[in-house]
């Protein structure tokens, strides 16, 4: 059964229950368990991203702190591609909300038709898509992570710390690094060294002793291993459709 984790965030708290129990429940009658959290203000949905990742935010547009659209383009900004549902009544601001390239609109006066429409678009979405999601056990539970959004494994003792686009701080992941190696090299991600897993659509380039990211950010590189790291990051360059000259 999927498994997916949801917030959900309107100032009115009465509203936002309905919005919640409803989404939880429409998502189990299509087979998938939704974990559906509830927020009253942006400020703090932003703090709890700060721990988790979440699959799909459900935002009202309007709010006295940070309306839904402003927080959307936070998140653009800062690279997070979290889908985003907008619910509300201003139709008026839809042409706003469209800058966030949200995945859909739910309106309050109509909506458990719309929420209907979205939830299986959102079911047909995820299984057309090329990506593949990971789920991982963390400190905050089980969360859902798109592979194309994970930079790097780094370890940490008994356990591992993800990075991921958009996050600040990694999440620690409680799985061997071994076992994350045996499970995602067939996905992309090449063990650079000892310590490191990297997904290698974020290499920029091999040098000698170490890896940069696309970010610039520079990772140590095994040097007893190189030549056949180089061969597996060209691999997957060249299956990717890159020209290497």
């Amino acid at each position: 059964m999927k498994y997916i984790k949801v917030a959900v965030c309107d100032d009115k708290e009465g509203i936002a229950e309905v919005i919640c129990s409803t989404v939880k429940s429409s998502f189990a009658k299509r087979k998938v368990v939704a974990d559906v959290e509830l927020f009253t203000s942006t400020a703090a949905l932003k703090t709890r991203m700060e721990d988790v990742i979440f699959d799909l935010l459900f935002l009202d547009i309007s709010m006295p702190d940070t309306d839904g659209i402003q927080f959307g383009k936070s998140l653009r900004e800062s690279n997070d591609k979290t889908d985003i549902v907008f619910v509300s009544n201003r139709e008026d601001r839809v042409f706003d909300a469209l800058k966030v390239r949200p995945f859909g609109f739910v309106r309050k006066s109509n909506f458990l038709g719309d929420l209907a429409d979205v939830i299986n678009r959102y079911q047909q979405d995820i299984a057309e898509r090329n990506d593949y999601t990971i789920t991982v056990q963390s400190k905050s539970g089980i969360v859902n992570v798109r592979a194309e959004e994970i930079i790097y494994f780094e370890g940490a003792g008994k356990f591992q710390l993800m990075h991921v686009v958009g996050k600040d701080t990694p999440l620690p992941v409680y799985r061997s690094l071994e076992k994350l190696e045996e499970e995602l090299t067939p996905g992309g991600f090449i063990r650079i060294h000892k310590g490191m897993l990297v997904n290698y659509r974020y290499i920029s380039r091999i040098l000698v002793g170490r890896v940069e990211l696309t970010d610039g950010k520079e990772l140590p590189l095994s040097r007893r291993k190189a030549t056949e790291i180089k061969q597996q990051y060209i691999r997957w360059l060249s299956g990717r459709g890159s020209i290497l000259i």
